[in-house]
């Protein structure tokens, strides 16, 4: 079973490499080739909201998807053993994939919505590195559902 969750993860964890770089090569063809949709001015009302979001999420979506995650597991383990935690388990580490990956590709469309706007690509950046920490490994799975503290990743 704990096999089966880690080729879950790994799934979800490329997949979500794959949205970013579908986001990318999508927003460029519809805004460069064949130029679909318009770029927003980064200093217009619109441009700045759309900066406001993109940096609040990728700064929130990271630190909550990290810590929040060690958090919740710990919980999990207190009340579930067996199956129902490498279940548990699972959904968490989806979710944690799911939310920080959300970041990247909103930084990515950002970017080129935004007409280039390279601190989009900051906020795409700090999520990807976010995402990286977030790769599921089988000796990962071991230490995060083992109840000793002092194992080294």
């Amino acid at each position: 079973m704990d096999k089966k969750v880690n080729i879950t993860l790994n799934c979800f964890y490329y997949g979500f490499y794959l949205l970013i770089v579908a986001a990318a090569v999508l927003m460029w063809y519809l805004l460069v080739k064949t130029q679909q949709i318009t770029a927003v001015d980064k200093m217009s009302g619109l441009g700045q909201a759309v900066q406001y979001i993109v940096i609040c999420y990728a700064i929130v979506s990271v630190a909550g998807g990290l810590y929040g995650f060690k958090k919740l597991l710990d919980m999990v383990k207190q009340k579930y053993s067996g199956e129902a935690l490498l279940i548990n388990y699972r959904n968490l580490g989806i979710a944690r994939i799911c939310l920080i990956g959300i970041g990247a590709v909103l930084g990515i469309a950002a970017f080129y919505w935004l007409g280039g706007y390279t601190s989009m690509l900051w906020c795409a950046g700090i999520s990807v590195i976010g995402l990286y920490f977030c790769k599921p490994t089988q000796r990962k799975m071991e230490i995060e559902l083992s109840d000793n503290t002092d194992q080294q990743y």
